[in-house]
């Protein structure tokens, strides 16, 4: 079940190339990345380490967070963020989803 910091894919699915569409910062590990290269469209990708540094350029946006599973990485990156005030959730499943 989702929770309420989560969105699924389908939800994400039917925002991607909108107007509002949430900025997608993906926080997959380099070794993660490097079994499968490839980023959701518009998805950039930044270390989760450093994601504190990323919450002046997302003021004001609404923001998903995707690691491979959508678990810790992402959902700890998603939960500092709000913590800087950013909307952010995480995806629920991550790359895999």
């Amino acid at each position: 079940m989702t929770s309420p910091t989560q969105i699924t894919v389908s939800q994400l699915s039917r925002l991607v190339g909108l107007p509002d569409a949430p900025v997608l910062v993906d926080v997959c590990i380099d070794e993660d990345f490097a079994d499968d290269p490839r980023l959701l469209p518009t998805a950039f990708r930044h270390p989760y380490q450093d994601i504190a540094a990323l919450a002046p350029k997302l003021a004001g946006q609404r923001v998903v967070v995707i690691c491979q599973k959508g678990r810790k990485l992402s959902q700890g990156a998603a939960a500092v963020l709000r913590n800087c005030g950013i909307a952010a959730e995480s995806l629920e499943g991550g790359v895999f989803g």
